[in-house]
């Protein structure tokens, strides 16, 4: 005879890009040794797999959402909600500072001060002339393992050409769809250097997970800041 299943509270959030509703409850005792065991291991990719597993079990309603079509900010904000209610709401990190490699400090947060930061400059949809404009999707989690790389030219160009999604010309739309990897790469580099930096700045201004942190360095008596970003530095 099976044992009936344990019953876990359910809380409700809104996912950060959308503004939609979920219902999600707390990680069991399995899945908090499968993140506890990635932790460990320090593999980003593992990690970034463990993630999406745990939100995929512990996320009830609407019952088909899509981790994979979510964005990046918004899985570390759920993950987080998560593991609030799961683990505790504080978390600690270790706090450098970065004027001085030599002092650090484990300082506690609290999990509900920790938000998305939105940019008031940011635009959805590119603007690259009076008629054409690209629609490009926020980086999911296929970024999580090598982040969004925006050093080069090479390296910002496969994030939007990884992030494309729509072409508007006028009345005509070109979906990702219907085209190539080569074509939109081909497409990226025949940009004027103004127009390629309006697509850049999508992803300097996108929304983040991001909490700043003062703390006072004792050996020095002088007070640092320093800024989380992502769930790398929180988890």
């Amino acid at each position: 005879m099976a044992l009936p299943s344990p019953t876990r509270p359910e809380y409700n959030t809104t996912i950060p890009s959308s503004g939609k509703k979920i219902k999600y409850q707390p990680f069991t005792v399995k899945e908090e040794k499968i993140l506890v065991l990635a932790a460990e291991g320090q593999e980003v990719d593992e990690i970034g797999n463990a993630v999406a597993n745990c939100l995929r079990n512990c996320i009830t309603s609407p019952a088909d959402l899509d981790i994979e079509s979510l964005a990046l900010f918004d899985i570390e904000y759920l993950f987080l909600k998560c593991r609030a209610k799961s683990i505790g709401e504080k978390i600690s990190v270790n706090a450098i500072d970065p004027d001085d490699k030599t002092f650090s400090k484990q300082v506690e947060i609290n999990i509900d001060k920790i938000g998305v930061i939105t940019n008031k400059e940011h635009k959805e949809i590119v603007e690259i002339d009076e008629e054409m404009s690209v629609k490009l999707k926020y980086p999911g989690i296929d970024f999580f393992t090598e982040g969004v790389e925006l050093t080069d030219v090479t390296s910002i160009t496969s994030v939007i050409a990884r992030c494309f999604s729509q072409l508007i010309v006028g009345e005509e739309v070109y979906n990702r769809d219907d085209l190539s990897e080569d074509e939109i790469i081909d497409w990226i580099e025949g940009l004027s250097s103004s127009q390629y930096n309006k697509l850049t700045e999508f992803f300097i201004t996108m929304p983040k997970l991001s909490h700043k942190l003062t703390v006072k360095n004792t050996k020095t008596d002088k007070n640092f800041t320093i800024t989380l970003e992502g769930l790398a530095d929180f988890f």
